[in-house]
Parts: structure tokens; C-alpha cells; sequence
């Protein structure tokens, strides 16, 4: 923008240099997330296989040792319901909010274990 200076009486043209706008940054409307999903076949099926199996591999009324048995359930229905872990038998039982707790006389299960499971099912529970 042109200004006007006096350099000895005489009037003098200087150009005045505007400052840039200020940068704006936008956030996203959603965090992405950093998490990767829990996949059944690489997190969720070796902790059924190793902790639940000898129980549920064939006897109880519950098989756990494949994706379609999860899925199916057992004698008393379905123990997991997709994206529902707080009515998912199968998370209520091994977390301990319902009772007998799982697995039936043996120590619990790790946290890290309790979580992967309730992730998965909160997550639907996918055949991954």
C-alpha cells in the first residue's frame, strides 16, 4: 500500500509492505484413530484356544475353538452380540460381572486378554 514521506520538504512515494494473513489451521472434526483393529484370528482366537479350550473345545455346551462356533454360541445362545461387549456373555463371564466367572477354576485372565476381547466384540465382532 503506497504512503507518502517527506524527505527535505519534498513529498516522497514509499511502498509499505502488508504482513501475509495468519495461517489457519483447520482440525479434523474426528481424531483419527490410532489403534489398529483387534483381529479374531491373530489376537482373539489363540486366547480362546489356550485359556478356554479345554473346556469349551467340545464339552460345557460351548465350543470356542473357531470364529463360527463363537459366533454360534452355545446351549443358553449366543455369547457374543457384535458391538456390545456389556451384553456379551462371553465378555461379562471372563471380566467377572457375571457370575460363574471364566474360566471356571483357574486364574483369570491377563487384563491385556480382557480387553482385546471386549475391543473386539465393541468393535462387531468381525471374522478377521
Amino acid at each position: 500500500m503506497p504512503g507518502r514521506a517527506m524527505q527535505g520538504g519534498a513529498p516522497m512515494m514509499v511502498r509499505v509492505q502488508a504482513s501475509p494473513p495468519p495461517t489457519v489451521t483447520v482440525a479434523p472434526t474426528v481424531a483419527p484413530s490410532s489403534a489398529l483393529p483387534v483381529s479374531f484370528g491373530q489376537d482373539i482366537q489363540p486366547i480362546l484356544t489356550s485359556q478356554c479350550g479345554s473346556c469349551h473345545g467340545g464339552q460345557g455346551g460351548l465350543w470356542l475353538l473357531s470364529y463360527e462356533q463363537v459366533m454360534l454360541g452355545g446351549s443358553s445362545g449366543p455369547v457374543v452380540v457384535p458391538g456390545k461387549p456389556d451384553q456379551s456373555p462371553l465378555y461379562l463371564r471372563i471380566s467377572g460381572k457375571a457370575t460363574p466367572a471364566m474360566p471356571l477354576n483357574s486364574p483369570a485372565l491377563a487384563q491385556s486378554a480382557i480387553s482385546a476381547i471386549q475391543s473386539w466384540i465393541a468393535e462387531g465382532a468381525p471374522k478377521n
